[in-house]
């Protein structure tokens, strides 16, 4: 009887042993394959950010120039092209961009955005969380705000009405300026976020 009773007791521990060491071996490899999900996320977020940040500099030298000739404008220090900006049917925006367009290259937001739906960002650190959505939360701001207050100042019937030349150009003036301010902010935050994520190699 004590012996058949032993034998059930150690049959039971070992099945329990067995279970509990296929839980053990099934939660390490869950928290692998989370690792490794989040080591890409993140790896993904900073080939993003870093592409960003060459685009973006493209954009500063440009709108920069853009926000120049507005000014100068204004100032009345280019009177040949505000003449010729008058003297057209339209507000010409080609006169302000030297002849290119506003944006000639995307700024992504697609591995932020991948992180967030996948909820691999949860496995993120509070810090970690904190540095990224300042960052993309500033370059929202830029394209979603300042850049489409820009386009949508462009494709208003009101900015074609040559007679109001000089309240247009102060316009976009002010929304350059912003738009300059707000570059160089997001390009020090791309460099700062960068620079922090270097901790996840």
């Amino acid at each position: 009887m004590k012996t058949t009773i032993k034998k059930y007791l150690s049959e039971g521990l070992l099945i329990v042993f067995s279970v509990l060491f296929a839980l053990f071996i099934n939660r390490m490899s869950e928290n692998a394959t989370t690792e490794k999900r989040k080591k890409i996320a993140i790896e993904n977020i900073k080939k993003e950010i870093s592409t960003n940040l060459k685009v973006l500099g493209t954009w500063q030298e440009h709108h920069k120039k853009m926000y120049a000739n507005i000014t100068n404008l204004l100032n009345n220090k280019n009177d040949s092209v505000k003449n010729q900006l008058k003297s057209g049917k339209y507000f010409n925006f080609s006169t302000l961009s030297n002849n290119l367009p506003l944006i000639n290259s995307i700024i992504s937001n697609t591995a932020w955005e991948t992180s967030k739906a996948t909820q691999i960002i949860s496995e993120f650190d509070f810090k970690t969380i904190q540095e990224l959505t300042q960052t993309y939360t500033m370059q929202e701001i830029l394209l979603n705000n300042t850049l489409k207050s820009i386009t949508n100042l462009y494709f208003n019937a009101a900015t074609h009405n040559l007679q109001n030349l000089d309240a247009t150009l102060l316009q976009f003036n002010l929304l350059f300026n912003e738009l300059v301010g707000q570059e160089q902010t997001l390009s020090l935050l791309y460099k700062e976020t960068l620079k922090f994520l270097q901790a996840y190699e």
